[in-house]
């Protein structure tokens, strides 16, 4: 993504939860500044909770750099005060109108290190180019006219109809999801492929608390001889990793296998079917995700792709650790009322 847009020419967009303004946003700052000095027109959107939380500040980063920048429903504006909990978590990033970037990666200081010993963050961002990236393009304009007013069309935000390259061989359909939407869009995807897996379902996500109509829609999945696997990290927060295990308690019950992956922390959301359709993007498997954040998912069809990512998915299970149902009934009985308890609070992780 830095190189894209260190070797931009005419536009960039840039929206993301979080933006640091030092380890790796260093370097994503200075190349945003060389572009608009050499005339490359930039947007960048912010969440504006987070922006307003990190130290040091992208804002003032940003403003200093002379980079036009807006706030998705910042708290500093009565008018957004009252949507404080409805936060945009999505990473996207599109370059002249060609090239986009989607997943999971947020520019956060832990996913860079000048040491090259040390453990970063993991996470799965990808590559798009072809009819996609307008639809990307097209999620950004419509949130920066919301948090800024100012409308961006045609040229250099959008390629003309005969400029738009058709290359590559999957077939992909972004997924805009957000509490604005009559229908529940990522839950419906995650619903739909439970429903109509035949053989195999994997599950990566740091989160992963889901509500009880997609726990049943496991168990249905599992009681069709359907083999799932969910992969979620260690997490440093016992009272998050405390929600995770109640849930996990009865996907557990129903015959999921869990992986736990060691550090460093892995902060990839996928979901793999049959070994033919991928989703990936910014979601998790929570109540957040599913009902009050903006989220973007991609949605793939093609076996070439998925081989690639169970690659990834096979380096994380020979590393992981299996948790099974017989061990977590081991555990001590405070820790399980512990875990039931937390799960009250899951809507607010």
């Amino acid at each position: 993504m830095l190189e894209a847009i260190a070797n931009s020419k005419k536009s960039i967009v840039l929206m993301t939860y979080i933006f640091h303004a030092d380890g790796i946003g260093v370097k994503f700052i200075s190349e945003l500044r060389q572009a608009h000095a050499r005339g490359v027109v930039i947007r960048v959107l912010l969440d504006g909770v987070m922006a307003h939380l990190t130290r040091p500040s992208v804002v003032h980063a940003l403003r200093n750099a002379g980079i036009p920048f807006a706030l998705f429903n910042s708290p500093l504006l009565a008018r957004q005060f009252i949507f404080l909990n409805l936060r945009s978590h999505r990473k996207i990033c599109v370059v002249d109108g060609r090239i986009g970037f989607t997943g999971g990666f947020n520019i956060h200081r832990d996913y860079w290190s000048s040491n090259p010993d040390e453990a970063v963050h993991q996470d799965t961002h990808f590559r798009v180019t072809g009819p996609i990236v307008a639809q990307l393009s097209t999620v950004f304009v419509n949130e920066w006219l919301y948090s800024s007013g100012e409308t961006l069309r045609g040229e250099p935000w959008f390629l003309e109809e005969d400029e738009i390259p058709h290359e590559g061989r999957v077939l992909a359909r972004g997924i805009a999801a957000g509490p604005n939407e009559q229908q529940e869009r990522l839950r419906g995807s995650y619903l739909t492929a439970l429903n109509v897996a035949q053989k195999s379902v994997k599950i990566m996500s740091p989160y992963f608390i889901p509500d009880e109509v997609l726990i049943a829609a496991i168990g249905d999945a599992i009681n069709r001889q359907v083999e799932v696997d969910i992969f979620i990290p260690r997490n440093n927060s016992k009272i998050l990793l405390a929600a995770t295990m109640e849930t996990i308690n009865e996907i557990l019950g129903h015959g999921a296998r869990l992986w736990l992956c060691p550090p460093p922390f892995n902060h990839s959301k996928l979901m793999i079917v049959d070994d033919q359709w991928l989703l990936m993007g910014s979601g998790n498997w929570d109540e957040r995700s599913l009902r009050l954040n903006f989220e973007f998912n991609v949605e793939c069809y093609n076996a070439l792709l998925v081989n690639k990512i169970n690659t990834l998915f096979r380096t994380h299970q020979n590393s992981a650790t299996q948790f099974t149902y017989a061990e977590y009934l081991k555990r001590p009985f405070h820790h399980r009322l512990f875990d039931g308890c937390t799960r009250i609070f899951s809507p607010f992780l």
